[in-house]
């Protein structure tokens, strides 16, 4: 900003003399940082590597020089999840310091906070969801079980209980159950995340004295994870089968001597 100053005298004719003045107008720190949005938003796959960008926030601070210089740091955190994340004080990017575990939390609050040079400041908040990824496979917990089965048990006898469940989610945590070809046994839904493995026919000792049987549980991710349990049933004798001569008569001949 600048003007001219004139000085004029009285006298006839008046003489006059002019000059410039330039008044510099100094800034102070009177404008605080803004954040460009209050809430920031990411997704980020649980498997993500440490070094990995999530996003940056930006402020900006209508200020000159030194007051309009802004750093970036965290200010305290809503969870105590400061550690997996590190800010660039310069850009305000931030990055991955170690892996993330949906299972162990699906999300993340961050405060990060603008300081100029002044020393004035604004907080945003970030939020980091984390995605889930097939990284866990079907678990299966044995409840009860018999490993000696007579032969004379009825079909529908429960010859284990069982239950299946996954630590991941939607369908990563989906899980189905097979048994490998069997004839004897099957598979069936008892309650919530339950399976017995039943007889569906009568057993024969005699014929097959002992069973392994198989079971895969597998969660619908891509590409499914799957866990198999080993069940060996062996078979006791009962006592249902008759002596059998192996002829139905026999001939003796006799010889008298004298």
């Amino acid at each position: 900003m600048g003007f001219s100053l004139i000085a004029m005298d009285g006298g006839s004719p008046p003489r006059s003399g002019n000059t410039q003045i330039r008044i510099v107008v100094l800034d102070v720190n009177d404008n605080s940082p803004v954040f460009l949005q209050e809430l920031y938003v990411a997704h980020i796959l649980e498997n993500a590597p440490e070094g990995s960008i999530i996003l940056s926030v930006v402020a900006t601070d209508l200020d000159e020089g030194p007051n309009g210089d802004i750093s970036y740091q965290f200010s305290q955190a809503v969870s105590e999840s400061d550690s997996a994340f590190l800010i660039d004080p310069v850009s305000g990017e931030i990055k991955l310091t170690k892996p993330l575990d949906f299972e162990t939390a699906e999300n993340h609050e961050l405060n990060v906070q603008a300081t100029d040079g002044g020393g004035l400041s604004a907080i945003c908040k970030v939020l980091v969801e984390v995605v889930d990824v097939n990284d866990n496979a079907p678990e299966l917990v044995v409840s009860t079980f018999s490993s000696l089965l007579p032969e004379n048990a009825l079909p529908g006898t429960v010859v284990a209980l069982f239950a299946v469940r996954d630590r991941d989610s939607g369908a990563n945590g989906k899980i189905s159950c097979a048994l490998e070809d069997q004839l004897s046994f099957s598979l069936r839904p008892a309650y919530k995340n339950y399976y017995e493995l039943v007889t569906v026919s009568e057993l024969d000792r005699e014929e097959t004295a002992q069973y392994i049987l198989s079971v895969t549980a597998a969660d619908a991710g891509s590409p499914p994870l799957t866990t198999t349990q080993t069940f060996t049933v062996d078979i006791s004798d009962m006592n249902d089968n008759a002596p059998v001569f192996n002829q139905t008569s026999y001939t003796i001949l006799w010889t008298m001597s004298k």
